[in-house]
Formats: C-alpha cells, structure tokens, sequence
C-alpha cells in the first residue's frame, strides 16, 4: 500500500498546548467540544534511534469517525512538540495528523515496512519491535520536510476496541 493510499484512514488533527485545561475549555467554548476523556501518558519511545522517556498529558474528543486530540508536553522527548512550535501565541498549536492502520499487527509491520523505504524518519515509535502479544502500536513519523508535519500511525488491536484513543472508523 502506498502512504498516499493510506490517507483514506485518516482520523485525527493533533494540537500542542502549554495548558491542557485551557485547551479544552477554548475547544468547549469556541468549537462546542462536548466531551474529552483524557491520560496522562508516561512511556518510554524509540526517539531518533534512541530509547527515552515521554511523559504527557492528553485529551481526545471523538467526533463520528473523527477525532480531536490536544496535547501538553510534560518532560522527556518533548521536543517533538516544543521545536518549531510557539506555545505562547495560541492556546492551540496545529502539530500532526494521525491515520489508523486498520488490521492484524502484520499491517502494523508492513506500515513499519513502508516507513523505512520512504526514508522518514520514526519521530517516536512504541514498540520498537512488534510482537504477536502487542494490543497497541504508534510511531510518530517526521514528515516535516515533505508535509510541513508530523505523521502519526497507530494501530489497535480489534480485540480491545473501542477504546478512547480511537474513533469508530466504521461510524
């Protein structure tokens, strides 16, 4: 599958922000964002080839097949968010978009497949080496230089659907 071809499972627009709550008050005000679930995320992600922490905080509002996600950087690999992003001027900050890989974790390696031949680099990746047992994938891929933007790609097991981190594609 080529990655243009995958743009056909695009779901999410991601925003940056220095404040979470903030954030979702201007969505809930602004936007009429009803509802957000949110997590404060703190993992650790193969970063440009090197294995670090990333602690975050996030909310998703699911809207039909789509989804509205705002995040605030905590500490760690946050640079990903912070570079060429000024958190003071907006209480939203456009970032990536993301696109769902739709299948077994097979699709999820051949998306990792794809990546690699295209010369990308992964921004972020969680796990670093698939297995059979993963429920839940994502790789953040720099697309800066071709797109102006991140690229996410996460995969969810069927088996632990629905979960908050991802809309009903089907909708």
């Amino acid at each position: 599958m080529s990655i243009a071809a995958r743009y056909a499972n695009l779901f999410q627009m991601s925003y940056i922000t220095r404040d979470l709550d903030a954030a979702m008050a201007h969505a809930r005000e602004h936007m009429g964002v009803q509802h957000f679930d949110t997590t404060d995320a703190d993992v650790e992600v193969l970063s440009y080839g090197k294995l670090r922490p990333l602690k975050i905080r996030a909310a998703f509002a699911n809207i039909g097949r789509n989804q509205f996600e705002i995040i605030e950087p905590v500490s760690g690999a946050i640079e990903i968010y912070t570079d060429e992003v000024d958190l003071s001027k907006h209480i939203l900050n456009f970032h990536h978009i993301a696109i769902a890989v739709r299948g077994t974790i097979d699709d999820w390696r051949a998306l990792l497949a794809e990546v690699r031949a295209s010369g990308d680099e992964f921004a972020f990746l969680l796990p670093v080496e698939p297995s059979d047992d993963d429920k839940f994938c994502f790789c953040y891929v720099d697309t800066r230089k071709r797109l102006g933007h991140y690229t996410e790609y996460l995969w969810v097991d069927e088996a632990i659907k629905p979960v908050p981190s991802m809309p009903d594609l089907d909708a």
